[in-house]
Order: structure tokens, then C-alpha cells, then sequence
């Protein structure tokens, strides 16, 4: 819970990076495994890495969704499903619908709702 907040605070002191191609934020050397952004959800946090086709800051489309719309909808989801076959949480707000991991809470995609 600490952590959470430490986080939190650093994200609103620091800000958020504005939403942006993967070149630009993450580049074809960046590691996978570098965090873009830790995002509060509730007394937890999930984080986006830039990842690969699959998961992360990679795997979304952002023509169609950005950074503050994933903010929101994970700190405050108007719905949430969980997949016992994936262990993945889909959790739904206004402007997106976000899948994360449930074992870590980590970005695992985005799309528009």
C-alpha cells in the first residue's frame, strides 16, 4: 500500500507522458520490460511495459486509445470481468477497455470501449 502511494504521488509530481507511437517511447531497442507508466488502481497499481506484439505499450493501438483514457479506466472501471483460462481481469470504463494480468496487474492491452 506504501508503494502504491509512493507511486501514485510520483506520477502526479512528475506527470505522464503524452501518448505516442511505440518509436518514440518505445524504440525497436527498448527493452520489454521497460515500464512506461505505473497506473493507481485502487490500493494496487498495474504497469505498462513496453512489451512486444502481445502485451504492453506494443500491443496497442493508440489511434484509437491513450494514456489518460487507460488511467482512468483502470482507477476507476465501470465493469470488470475475470477469465479463470487466462487469469486475466477485462476491465471496462467511458473511454477504454483495458486486460491485465490478475496475478500482477500488469497491462497486458487497450482498446477503445
Amino acid at each position: 500500500m506504501v508503494r502504491a502511494a509512493v507511486l501514485a504521488l510520483l506520477i502526479l509530481l512528475v506527470g505522464s507522458p503524452a501518448a505516442a507511437e511505440p518509436p518514440e517511447i518505445c524504440g525497436p531497442h527498448t527493452a520489454e520490460d521497460r515500464v512506461v507508466r505505473v497506473f493507481p488502481r485502487g490500493e494496487e497499481t498495474s504497469e505498462l511495459l513496453c512489451g512486444n506484439r502481445y502485451y504492453g505499450f506494443r500491443r496497442i493501438d493508440w489511434s484509437v486509445v491513450s494514456l489518460d483514457t487507460i488511467a482512468r479506466t483502470l482507477a476507476a472501471p465501470g465493469s470488470s470481468t475475470y477469465d479463470a483460462r487466462s487469469e486475466t481481469w477485462t476491465l471496462t470504463g467511458e473511454g477504454a477497455v483495458v486486460v491485465i494480468t490478475a496475478r500482477h496487474g500488469q497491462v497486458i492491452t487497450a482498446r477503445a470501449a
